[in-house]
């Protein structure tokens, strides 16, 4: 068990010296795929993830990398039997991914006999709950549970002990998300969806931490950047993708204990002062402003008058607000959910379709600028 502590920007270089001579194995979904494309990226270029080599599944290459088994060689489907195996290989790096939708059956034991072999994996990272808990009945969440279990026994057995396996925590996703594993028939998950992900993530965290293994919850860093995520509600852009990858190749650095390179807090001073629009820093437009006049100070003294009289005799209402966040529970159609507002924007970011006014059921409309407003005598 590794705490990620600040988290460090990789670049080429420092991502090849990390993985010099490490067979690393990414098992999950679409997001995991992501994830391997990410790093195969990195490895070769300082880039970003274009969109549409994230939408792309089954492809026969993706720069460099290979088709294995399934995608395109296979039947492309959305369903819970699509396998897509892809692997990419130099001289001094081997990654490969497998596409899973469930965290143990029979396909992940034929996985666990493929790492048995030599090449042993150094690395193994895995996350599948998505479908897990959504497309296997009304008792998914339970099995879920009991394979998650078998899944780190049978690590436990097939492993050597030196391999470090991290599982990834689910990521959050919107309250109308669309598409992937989210077909027609289980769209009314999508209100209780987002709270499932947060008990089995806290589950996931205490098999796996009873087990001796690593957990790195994605969903607590990036739970505060939804804006990162895409217009399904499900998948994440490019640069939460590059994100993903630093908290990744950070928690391995600190695990072996190899030098990393320099935390986001080390690296502030160094980078240049931010622009305007002017393309000027801030500081050289604001020494060429004129100076501000001197302005004359303002009598705030109030005069009594007439209406102010009358405004300040009138009797104060008795406002009785009977409606309770436990009553307007019980009452409407109001549901608690994990996140304030589904499509969170950071201060200074970028605003995406964010609505101006966000209705507090248990509130009274206007219930403070309703009461009179009082003179002091």
């Amino acid at each position: 068990m590794v705490k990620t502590s600040n988290t460090h920007i990789f670049l080429q270089e420092d991502a090849n010296k990390l993985l010099h001579n490490k067979f690393i194995v990414i098992i999950g979904d679409s997001i995991q795929r992501g994830i391997y494309k990410d790093l195969v990226l990195l490895l070769q270029k300082n880039k970003y993830l274009r969109e549409t080599d994230l939408r792309k599944k089954g492809e026969f290459s993706f720069i460099g990398d290979q088709l294995i088994e399934g995608g395109q060689k296979g039947v492309m489907t959305n369903g819970k039997n699509y396998r897509e195996i892809r692997q990419y290989q130099t001289d001094y790096n081997l990654i490969r991914f497998y596409f899973v939708t469930r965290c143990y059956n029979t396909y992940i034991e034929s996985i666990l006999s493929d790492l048995t072999e030599d090449p042993k994996p150094d690395v193994v990272i895995m996350n599948s709950c998505l479908w897990d808990i959504t497309r296997y009945g009304k008792a998914s969440v339970e099995m879920y549970k009991e394979n998650l279990d078998k899944l780190y026994q049978r690590f436990k057995e097939c492993l050597p002990e030196e391999c470090l396996v991290l599982w990834n925590a689910t990521l959050p996703i919107s309250k109308d998300a669309k598409g992937g594993f989210i077909i027609p028939e289980i769209k009314f998950m999508n209100s209780t969806l987002r709270l499932d992900i947060l008990e089995a993530n806290f589950y996931a965290r205490q098999i796996i931490f009873s087990n001796g293994y690593d957990f790195l919850d994605l969903h607590y860093y990036l739970r505060i950047q939804l804006q990162r995520r895409v217009g399904d509600g499900i998948h994440w852009d490019m640069t939460a993708h590059r994100r993903i990858t630093n908290l990744i190749l950070t928690h391995l650095a600190e695990a072996w204990g190899e030098n990393a390179p320099e935390s986001v807090e080390r690296m502030l001073p160094l980078l240049p002062p931010p622009v305007n629009r002017f393309n000027h820093s801030m500081g050289d437009n604001l020494s060429r402003r004129p100076p501000v006049a001197a302005v004359s100070p303002i009598n705030f003294g109030v005069s009594r008058t007439l209406i102010n009289e009358s405004c300040r005799q009138r009797p104060i209402r008795d406002y009785n607000i009977t409606r309770s966040v436990i009553n307007n529970n019980n009452a409407s159609g109001y549901q608690w959910q994990p996140y304030a507002n589904d499509d969170y924007n950071p201060p200074n970011g970028m605003n995406r379709n964010r609505s101006r006014l966000r209705d507090q059921p248990y509130h009274t409309p206007f219930q403070f600028a309703q009461q009179p407003f009082m003179f002091n005598r």
